[in-house]
């Protein structure tokens, strides 16, 4: 049974985070009813404050049309340029500033990621879980805190019988804020417009940034084994 919200993180501010490297669409699932779904399954928890989804991962390899679609539902889209760093990384900055309470939800396979949602809790933030796959034992066991949740398996689930018309879908999306950001971690770089953010993702200065980034990164590892070797 799922856990409503409690009165305090009722109106507070939700940000859900998409890790869709490792939590894909099917290829039955129409990727515009995501946002919506989400946004309507939250509401069903009680959670009716401001609410951001970014769909974030290491995009060079994802289908141009497939983020188009991502970004007209109203989701955000965040580029980064490695993994499981980089991500634990946006989810905290943006803590820096919105302060607690509030409300995150990260898609993704949380074994991974369980330093970070047991450290959110911690410093005060409800951590909604959104458990894959779907595994009730899983459930039980993974969550560093009691607090609701739904599973990705299930939303994917419940989406493949969804049958909202392509009418209803234009007019629901799940941004409340207006236009949605596009931002490039990699290059440090929010950009206007999805064809602009297509472009630069394809663009020389973001390859060079690559691999910049990645030599950089090569470098600290080489150092930290010297380090350890001492």
């Amino acid at each position: 049974m799922m856990m409503k919200a409690k009165e305090k993180e009722a109106e507070a501010a939700t940000a859900v985070w998409w890790d869709i490297n490792r939590c894909p669409v099917p290829s039955d699932v129409d990727v515009r009813r995501v946002g919506p779904c989400i946004k309507r399954e939250l509401e069903k928890l009680g959670y009716s404050g401001p609410l951001i989804i970014t769909a974030i991962g290491i995009l060079k390899d994802v289908p141009h049309d497939f983020l188009r679609q991502v970004y007209s539902s109203g989701i955000a889209i965040q580029h980064i340029p490695l993994d499981i760093f980089e991500l634990s990384g946006a989810v905290l900055y943006w803590t820096w500033d919105i302060l607690p309470p509030a409300n995150i939800m990260l898609i993704s396979n949380e074994s991974i990621f369980s330093s970070l949602l047991e450290t959110l809790c911690k410093l005060g933030y409800n951590v909604i879980r959104s458990i894959f796959p779907d595994d009730p034992q899983q459930a039980a066991s993974a969550s560093p805190s009691p607090g609701p949740f739904f599973l990705w398996e299930s939303l994917l689930a419940s989406l493949r019988a969804d049958a909202m018309d392509s009418e209803a879908l234009q007019e629901d999306k799940c941004s409340e804020t207006g236009e949605s950001a596009l931002l490039c971690e990699q290059c440090s770089l929010a950009v206007q417009g999805f064809e602009n953010f297509t472009t630069h993702l394809k663009s020389k200065e973001h390859a060079e940034q690559g691999r910049y980034y990645q030599n950089n990164k090569e470098q600290q590892k080489i150092g930290r084994r010297r380090r350890r070797r001492r």
